[in-house]
């Protein structure tokens, strides 16, 4: 057993797995391109001197990951597609592979993630408000991403905003400290 303590979803069938590899790489949609459009506003005030110099994204140019999923990866979907786990300190809540809003694409996309951190697939939260991600800029090693945790509120690739946490999808299941308190630490 991998996990301390499991509330586990029902697991998605082998069509279901099909369905989310292909929508996980599939472009953008004009639809959701212009759904992000629409939800994008200026963020400054008029007053603000960054009021002018505020730009909207330009969702229609954002990529998404079209690497291959690892195959640990596919296998929680498939014993959980979605739910909840801990092991010692570490919680995870998965995103269901697919779903309007709480899927691992729709996560993906509502939180901008290929504007902010291009490659970067979400897969969990921690429970406080931090992702768990595969680092997809790099082809994998042995079917394996390096796992990385990231800030809902601060997303982006610097040293100052995302911390490795494994090297492999188990590695990162089996860790038994809360990420957070990895952020400044050894993992």
């Amino acid at each position: 057993m991998v996990f301390d303590e499991i509330q586990q979803a029902p697991g998605a069938t082998d069509a279901m797995i099909s369905e989310f590899v292909a929508e996980i790489r599939r472009p953008l949609s004009q639809a959701e391109v212009e759904r992000i459009n629409r939800s994008q506003q200026n963020p400054f005030p008029r007053h603000d001197p960054l009021h002018a110099s505020w730009r909207p994204f330009r969702a229609d140019r954002w990529t998404v990951p079209e690497r291959t999923l690892p195959s640990s990866y596919l296998s929680l979907l498939r014993w959980s597609n979605g739910g909840w786990c801990r092991t010692g300190e570490r919680e995870f809540g998965f995103f269901p592979a697919l779903g309007e809003q709480h899927g691992v694409r729709a996560m993906m996309l509502a939180y901008h993630l290929p504007e902010y951190m291009p490659g970067a697939l979400p897969i969990a939260f921690n429970g406080g408000g931090t992702f768990y991600v595969f680092d997809m800029r790099r082809p994998a090693v042995s079917g394996e991403y390096p796992v990385v945790c990231v800030r809902a509120g601060n997303l982006g690739w610097d040293p100052d905003e995302c911390w490795r946490v494994a090297d492999t999808f188990l590695a990162a299941c089996r860790g038994p400290t809360n990420v957070d308190d990895l952020r400044d630490g050894e993992w």
